[in-house]
């Protein structure tokens, strides 16, 4: 038999974790319900626009809803486009850009139950902003 869930359901409409502005970015931290993950949803609208190279002391999924990315996984580099998944492993930095034409939207699945996240700026590359939170 399954093993019975500690959790209760719950419905978290999305101006409870999604900033009401266009393109939309929300951080949902899964720790207030229980939960092993956290999920961001996070948009651009500028080429070149994304998060600088960072990590995080967990596992992290993208899922790239719209737009398309090239992203850098420690010493790889890939395309994403629409409906693509990318894996981004524990300890490895990374960070990814809309490479246009248009909005890049993303939703990004930490596996953990709070955000931590290190800046790792490039040369002449400022920090992350802290704008999701």
């Amino acid at each position: 038999m399954p093993k019975e869930s500690r959790i209760e359901p719950a419905l978290i409409p999305k101006e409870k974790w999604i900033k009401i502005q266009d393109p939309p970015k929300g951080v949902l931290e899964g720790h207030h319900y229980g939960i092993n993950c956290v999920v961001i949803r996070y948009a651009v609208d500028g080429i070149g626009e994304g998060p600088n190279l960072h990590i995080h002391p967990y596992d992290e999924v993208f899922h790239i809803l719209e737009g398309r990315a090239e992203f850098t996984v420690g010493d790889q580099k890939f395309i994403a486009e629409e409906g693509a998944i990318v894996i981004g492993p524990a300890n490895i930095p990374h960070a990814y850009k809309n490479l246009g034409p248009g909005r890049l939207d993303s939703v990004d699945v930490h596996l953990n139950s709070e955000w931590i996240q290190y800046d790792l700026p490039r040369d002449g590359e400022k920090l992350s902003s802290a704008e999701l939170t």
